[in-house]
């Protein structure tokens, strides 16, 4: 393979250096889209009105949607990290911890 990319021109180093680029894009996508889920479902727990419980939905259902479709873009990229922080700080790990602590 390496030499089909000298005969292309390429180098070696070059391609790393893309797909590195690559992995870090995806990697902030999947951060930023965490982060907006996170809110999203923030924004639903605090929902009074019918009106804003409707919004919250609409609001969390687009961020999961977002969320789920960096994950898969990193899956079809090949791209392996930890996402032990991410299932860490879920909100609904958060709604867990409060409903253990009000026993």
């Amino acid at each position: 393979m390496v030499s089909w990319m000298k005969s292309m021109g390429l180098k070696s180093g070059n391609l790393l250096n893309e797909r590195v680029e690559i992995q870090k894009e995806i990697f902030e996508d999947i951060k930023k889209s965490h982060e907006e889920w996170k809110a999203a479902h923030c924004m639903f727990e605090e929902a009074v009105e019918q009106d804003q419980i409707d919004y919250a939905i609409f609001i969390l259902e687009a961020a999961e949607r977002r969320y789920q479709m960096h994950l898969r873009r990193a899956k079809s990229y090949g791209v392996i990290g930890s996402t032990q922080d991410c299932v860490n700080d879920t909100p609904y790990n958060n709604l867990a911890k409060r409903a253990e602590g009000s026993h």
